[in-house]
């Protein structure tokens, strides 16, 4: 047979398998969706006649429902189930979820094939649109549910649904430890942290400022005590408000030493949004390791182990204003220690601690979470020509202030937060070295 006749032959024989194929759109089966147990870990919310049900699917629930693996192409779905109990029409828009959120059809388009021609895949495209929520009113009586196709987030999950009418707008926002990460991740009970008598109460700013400037200044090692990074901010609030603010402006539950290993041997790991859950070291105070680890990754690099801000928080036994009281570490990692190779995922930090505090001032002013942001003395101010060393003969400096932020549930625009008359960066330094001239004359 000469070539030409080969040719022909095999450009046939590809004919006949796009016809035999559908025109070249692979077949996806999937389990029918009320045979999938997704909603045995929902969350519900009602408020002035709305309720709100929830829940993100996990990577094999996700498998099964929709016959394709989203998550390989950054997507998690989110259910949502809305019931107005109202006299009112609402309306809700997916785009307060996650305001890059998937299309349905844009989803299909990802699963097209190599012989798609150019066009949406029609099963899956029929399957993402009938799954999908329906973009309608939700009229008094109704109820409407259907899936959301967000950008993925490993760890936890921020879901803000806003919900609008002519005469209101309604908010609720959940922040969910996602299914596969269960097992995986330090959930900590705060509630029983500490015993209801071991908290101590400061109704006044003057008691409630002691408090903060007589804490600690530092995180430790566990070997050795030794200290490691400064203290250098304070959460006011509950859980959910910080969190979810958290969340909201992008930072990332890590996961835990003992299961990153088993990950390790997966080359899509280090490619995949799992890998801005990377683990970070513990470090200790109040005598335990830190409650919650996250990180803020620079997520167009895969490389986000070596740039990243992280930031270790731990619940204090302190409440003011009858508000919890969280105290904690930032810092920003600009590369590998390729000095303290004994230790595993040691990295170079930027010295300027103060240049990482100013960013999380910044990201939080911008999560509309927080009402009012005051600074502290807690510690000596240090400079970059005489640093503190800590034991892995890291160098860095600070101001010595510690930032104060004041969560709560309302929306807070930059325009809205208010200050503490506290201390204020520059002011205490210049302070402290006039009072420390001062001391050292009088000594002579």
């Amino acid at each position: 047979m000469n070539s030409a006749n080969k040719y022909r032959y095999t450009l046939i024989l590809l004919l006949l398998i796009l016809v035999s194929c559908g025109g070249g759109f692979k077949n996806y089966p999937s389990t029918p969706i009320d045979e999938v147990d997704f909603l045995s870990h929902t969350k519900t919310k009602t408020e002035n006649g709305i309720t709100v049900t929830t829940s993100v699917l996990t990577q094999e629930e996700t498998d099964k429902i929709f016959g394709v693996n989203l998550f390989s192409k950054g997507i998690q779905p989110v259910w949502l189930d809305i019931t107005n109990n109202t006299e009112s029409d609402y309306i809700f828009l997916p785009i307060s979820i996650d305001p890059d959120y998937f299309a349905p059809n844009e989803v299909a388009y990802l699963f097209q094939g190599l012989f798609g021609g150019g066009k949406v895949h029609p099963q899956l495209s029929e399957r993402f649109n009938n799954y999908g929520y329906e973009l309608t009113e939700i009229k008094p009586g109704e109820n409407k549910n259907g899936f959301v196709y967000t950008n993925f987030d490993p760890g936890i999950k921020y879901v803000n649904i806003t919900l609008f009418s002519e005469e209101t707008i309604e908010t609720f926002v959940f922040y969910l430890v996602l299914g596969d990460a269960r097992n995986e991740f330090n959930e900590i009970d705060f509630n029983i942290i500490y015993q209801e008598d071991k908290y101590k109460y400061y109704y006044n700013e003057k008691d409630f400022k002691k408090a903060i400037k007589d804490l600690q200044c530092c995180i430790q090692n566990k070997e050795n005590n030794e200290n490691v990074y400064p203290l250098n901010f304070v959460f006011i609030g509950n859980e959910e408000d910080i969190f979810s603010a958290l969340i909201r402006r992008g930072w990332d539950v890590t996961e835990p030493f003992s299961d990153v290993w088993r990950k390790l041997d997966s080359k899509k790991y280090f490619s995949t949004p799992l890998f801005r859950t990377t683990p970070m070291e513990n470090f200790y105070y109040f005598g335990r390791d830190q409650d919650v680890n996250l990180q803020k990754s620079r997520k167009r690099t895969i490389g986000t182990v070596r740039q990243r801000n992280e930031m270790r928080i731990w619940l204090a036994p302190i409440k003011f204003m009858d508000k919890r009281v969280w105290i904690g570490s930032t810092t920003r990692d600009v590369g590998t220690d390729v000095n303290k190779v004994k230790d595993f995922l040691t990295k170079k930090i930027d010295p300027d601690l103060d240049e990482t505090r100013s960013f999380l001032v910044e990201d939080m002013a911008l999560s509309q979470s927080v009402n009012k942001i005051g600074y502290l003395s807690n510690s000596d101010p240090t400079n970059k020509d005489n640093p503190n060393i800590n034991y892995k003969n890291q160098a860095w400096w600070s101001d010595g202030l510690v930032l104060v932020l004041l969560f709560d549930d309302l929306p807070n625009t930059i325009g809205d937060i208010t200050f503490y008359d506290w201390e204020f960066p520059g002011q205490y330094i210049e302070k402290y070295y006039k009072e420390k001239i001062n001391t050292e004359s009088d000594v002579k």
